[in-house]
């Protein structure tokens, strides 16, 4: 059994929240290229929609398998940083491209990077609670994927309205370079806690 200080919901959520909102502006890209890559195509007059999503969900699934101990080996917020930094370099192609194939690898490189953004962030988001409000911390930390893609259509549908198709991948870029700033931010406080406040977050377990 795992005992220790107990913490609100609301002081799990304050603790979580940074990772939380780096991840979400990860995830913008994702909600948008599920919900808008077919209508971005035939609005560029553009063929092969369905490829570019299919090059997202091979590249994400890909990158999962193939990078699946860089967590364990790398650190979450190691991998984070690559993964946001390739997911943004992904959407800025997508925005620039000139054609469907530039397009295509655009979308596979955006899935490649958001692949491993939510359990990078999360391993870091739980390690800053007590082990004993890992639950809480876990269920905190979900609740901004859910308000990623909850938000991700309407927003993007109204910016659509007056701005264009084309420039929402550029805003998506832009949010998965914030939270690959904020990410960097939460790396630096890390590394710069003191080993015993480190201590007094890890798990105290009776049998």
């Amino acid at each position: 059994m795992v005992v220790g200080e107990r913490l609100s919901f609301m002081s799990v959520l304050g603790r979580v929240g940074p990772y939380g909102l780096a991840m979400a502006l990860g995830t913008l890209g994702y909600g948008t290229i599920a919900a808008f890559i077919t209508l971005y195509y035939d609005s560029r007059g553009w063929a092969w929609a369905e490829y570019a999503m299919t090059a997202f969900g091979f590249s994400f699934i890909a990158a999962r398998l193939l990078f699946a101990q860089a967590i364990d080996r790398l650190g979450g917020y190691r991998v984070g940083i690559a993964c946001l930094l390739v997911e943004g370099g992904g959407l800025l192609l997508l925005w620039a491209a000139p054609g469907p194939l530039l397009a295509m690898l655009g979308a596979g490189l955006s899935g490649f990077g958001f692949s491993l953004v939510f359990p990078a962030l999360g391993v870091e988001a739980v390690k800053s609670t007590p082990a004993s409000n890992r639950g809480a911390a876990i269920g905190a930390y979900s609740l901004f994927l859910d308000l990623a893609l909850g938000v991700a259509g309407p927003l993007i549908g109204l910016l659509i309205g007056s701005q264009g198709f084309r420039s929402i991948f550029l805003v998506c870029a832009l949010a998965a370079f914030c939270g690959l700033g904020l990410t960097l931010v939460l790396q630096q406080r890390s590394a710069r806690q003191p080993a015993g406040s480190a201590a007094e977050l890890a798990a105290v377990e009776a049998d």
